[in-house]
């Protein structure tokens, strides 16, 4: 999905011809990525908004005007088919209007919103921990139990996790604890991922534990002391 302009320019050639600009798009580039349709950035980090235009041998005929407007005031940020934004750089500060002009004055006003987003984040403290043992059959409920944060506050009760089991994935939505059972004898594996509502997310490092199961043990036991 592209954002876009419902308007058009008309771009003079020579003095009685006129051609119309076809598409206006914003797109946000940060390491390396570009992005047009969340206009998504990390705030530690520098990023570039740039104006794209179609038809593109048109944009040495326009002026661009990058703005700051809210309900109380407005501010020119800076000019060129390019702006840069530096790593923390307040949300107020921030470039959410376009003009671009051409020769003979006419013009188009493009609103949008850049999303400032942190990645959520997961502890490294879970149960199980890694290599532990536990006890019991494939009838015994296992508590599997994690933490995860976000910095953003609208991300607050919305953060979505996935549980891997022994390679299975479970989507358990906004839980950060779940039980289950079916765990054989011997060596296992779970591991989180925890999504923001943008869909950046952090996934911890497979955790090991180990299963021991009683019911032999005690089978065993019992038949000796027969």
């Amino acid at each position: 999905m592209l954002f876009t302009v419902s308007g058009c320019l008309d771009i003079p050639e020579e003095p009685n011809t006129a051609q119309e600009l076809e598409r206006l798009d914003v797109v946000v580039l940060q390491a390396g990525k570009e992005d047009s349709t969340l206009l998504k950035i990390h705030p530690s980090d520098s990023s570039i908004v740039r104006a794209d235009i179609f038809p593109r041998q048109y944009k040495q005929q326009l002026t661009f005007v990058w703005s700051r407007h809210t309900q109380d005031t407005s501010f020119v940020l800076g000019e060129g088919q390019t702006y840069k934004i530096k790593a923390n750089t307040d949300k107020g500060m921030l470039p959410n209007e376009l003009e671009v002009k051409d020769e003979v004055g006419n013009s188009i006003l493009k609103e949008f919103e850049i999303a400032v987003n942190m990645e959520p984040m997961l502890s490294t403290e879970t149960t199980p921990s890694m290599n532990d043992t536990l006890y019991g059959n494939a009838h015994t409920s296992i508590l599997f139990k994690w933490k995860s944060d976000d910095f953003d506050s609208f991300d607050d009760g919305k953060l979505e996790h996935t549980l891997i089991i022994d390679g299975q994935r479970y989507p358990v939505g906004h839980l950060t604890e779940i039980w289950q059972s079916g765990f054989k004898n011997g060596k296992h594996t779970f591991q989180i991922i925890v999504f923001d509502t943008f869909g950046d997310s952090d996934t911890l490092a497979p955790t090991t534990f180990y299963m021991a199961d009683t019911t032999s043990y005690t089978a065993d036991t019992f038949g000796d002391e027969l």
